[in-house]
């Protein structure tokens, strides 16, 4: 199941995050692929379901031209996860955009993922440093 957890980790973590912001696809379809239809999704102490990471393309889509998504550490043990990593973005009304997350994950038998916790912070710019 390891490799299967890792599989899945990584195409939430990249593939997930990319194509919500930046594809065509029906945000429905995105979701599907990586999501069970009962998953649970909680950042920050808000749970989100997955109506509402549906939800969440439309605005993610009109606001973001450009993300990167970066994964530092990720460690996988059986059907659960930990990861790591970075998310940038250009944002139309932000400008760029950095957050930093931690994120804790659990994978259903099919491969897609059915539980996350996530933490994420937005670093202070360094002095001089524009953001």
């Amino acid at each position: 199941m390891s490799e299967i957890t890792g599989s899945a980790a990584r195409r939430l973590l990249i593939d997930y995050t990319r194509d919500m912001a930046l594809s065509d696809e029906d945000p429905a379809q995105i979701v599907g692929r990586a999501l069970t239809d009962d998953a649970v999704w909680i950042t920050d102490g808000t749970t989100l379901t997955v109506d509402q990471l549906i939800a969440h393309a439309a605005p993610a889509r009109k606001n973001v031209t450009a993300s990167d998504m970066r994964i530092d550490e990720l460690l996988v043990d059986g059907h659960r996860f930990a990861a790591r990593g970075c998310l940038t973005a250009e944002h139309r009304k932000l400008g760029h955009f950095v957050s930093e997350w931690l994120l804790i994950g659990e994978v259903a038998d099919d491969g897609r993922v059915r539980r996350i916790h996530q933490l994420g912070r937005t670093p202070a710019a360094e002095p001089g440093a524009e953001r």
